[in-house]
Parts: structure tokens; sequence; C-alpha cells
């Protein structure tokens, strides 16, 4: 498989994982670096999803457009069905707790990946988006609190709403590629607005950007979701992708029989 779709493949399940950014969860009173990035993780969605999503990855030499279908419920079940281009139809990817799967049409059965694929190939990076959707940002870094400042109108439309700038310090111990990386968490609901990455020579090289919220969720379990979310690699010119959620439903019922290499390889699995 191809470097590009392996790519392809973790924006898919990073950028929805992070489209469930936000919700009503506030930190305490003067919180700590540690609290104000734990609420943030707490407003990972445990429920389920189901949307249309429109991925164009813009590079040097070329511009690619991707629509896919997904379904997920948690944190470890995604079913992605890429439904355009036209010689992409109908392959897609899933993800069921430890597994990761491949399939396209013109193969006679779906492939194994390593499930390490989820973070080794996003943007070339060990540590990634994905780190924070696991967890694992809280293992591998010591978190502090820069500071904190009134936000724009650009980040909030709540009156008196800030923002908390964090700083992620590699621990000893962690394996990880970055020097540091520095983020800005919405006060008022906790949603992430901008993560910067920076190398070890603390040159800033990517950054992921997240805009254009929503409000989504049954009653009683409302959340700001992003619906556009940028990705820029800021070593390589013109290296972008940017993420749409054209449509979506939240807290629905989803078949259990969805996360499985069956329905995977079965084009029509899940269509009404």
């Amino acid at each position: 498989m191809s470097r590009l779709k392996i790519r392809v493949c973790l924006l898919l399940f990073t950028g929805i994982s992070l489209s469930l950014i936000g919700g009503w969860a506030q930190v305490p009173e003067n919180p700590t670096g540690e609290e104000i990035l734990q609420c943030a993780r707490g407003n990972w969605v445990e429920g389920t999803f189901h949307g249309l999503i429109r991925l164009e990855l813009f590079r040097p030499e070329y511009s690619r457009l991707y629509r896919l279908e997904a379904w997920t419920e948690g944190e470890d079940k995604a079913l992605m069905r890429l439904l355009e281009p036209e010689e992409e139809a109908g392959s897609g990817y899933l993800r069921a707790g430890d597994e990761l799967w491949y399939y396209h049409p013109d193969a006679a059965q779906a492939v194994s990946l390593p499930l390490s694929a989820l973070s080794q190939n996003f943007f070339g990076a060990d540590a990634s988006l994905e780190d924070l959707y696991r967890g694992t940002l809280n293992e591998n870094f010591d978190i502090e609190l820069l500071g904190v400042r009134p936000a724009s109108t650009e980040e909030s439309t709540a009156k008196d709403d800030r923002v908390y700038q964090l700083r992620l310090t590699p621990k000893p111990e962690a394996s990880v590629v970055y020097g540091k990386l520095e983020m800005l968490v919405r006060a008022s609901d906790c949603a992430i607005l901008v993560v910067h990455y920076f190398d070890q020579r603390q040159t800033l090289i990517r950054q992921a950007a997240f805009s254009n919220f929503a409000l989504v969720g049954a009653e009683g379990q409302k959340r700001m979701i992003p619906l556009t979310m940028i990705f820029d690699d800021l070593l390589t010119q013109g290296s972008r992708t940017i993420e749409e959620i054209e449509s979506y439903e939240f807290d629905i019922e989803i078949p259990e029989e969805m996360f499985t290499v069956g329905c995977l390889v079965e084009v029509k699995c899940g269509s009404p």
C-alpha cells in the first residue's frame, strides 16, 4: 500500500477523533496544566458518530480530493469507506480494538495493518494527535501552563472567554520526535484550538488548527465540535490538509456488525 494511502488512513482516524473535541466540561479555579489537558481529553466522545467527510490534500507536486463516509463508536471502533475519487470508491479502513484493516475492491481480501500505523505515519511523526486521543501525551510529556489571555472574537463568541496556553515537554524517558508541543485551549468548554509542534532545535515545524465549531449531540450530551480541521507542514511550502465534516449524526444506534471485516469488504454494508 502506498505511503499516501497510509497517511490518508491516519488522517481519517485522527481527524474524526479530533472532531469530537469540545463540550461543556470546565476546569476548576486556577487550574494546573495537567487539569486543563485532562479537561480537554475528557471531551472525547464515548458515543457514536456517522457522517460524510471531505478531505483535501495539498502537496507541492499535486493536490487530491477525497470524500468518505464514516462510522465510529468510542475510542477504538471506526469504519471509513471512500466514496471519491472513483478509482478508490469502495475501499476503506476498519479500526476494531487493537486491529486495523484496509480493503480495496480490486483485492481478494482485506489486509491487516499494524496498529502502529495510526501514529507512525501522521506527517511522518511518531507522536501525533492520535497520542492525545489515546491519552499518551499525558504519559510522555510534562505539562506546563504558560499563561492565560482573553479570547479573541475569532477564538470564541462567549463573553469574557479566555484561552490557556500549554507547553508539553517530553519526559527524559519518552520516545518522541518532538522537542516540545504548545497548544491553545479555550477555557469555556476546553476545546483545543491550535496545536504547534517543535523539533528538537525548538523550530516550529507543524500546526493543527480547528475551527467552524457546531453544537451537536443529544440533550444532556451537548458538545461543540470543529467542522473544519487544517493540518500544515510548516517545513514544506504548500503542504496542507483540510478536513471538513459535511454532514453528521451523533449518539445514534450503530449495529455491532458495522465494525467487522465482513462489513468492511461488503460495500453496501451500512447503506440505507
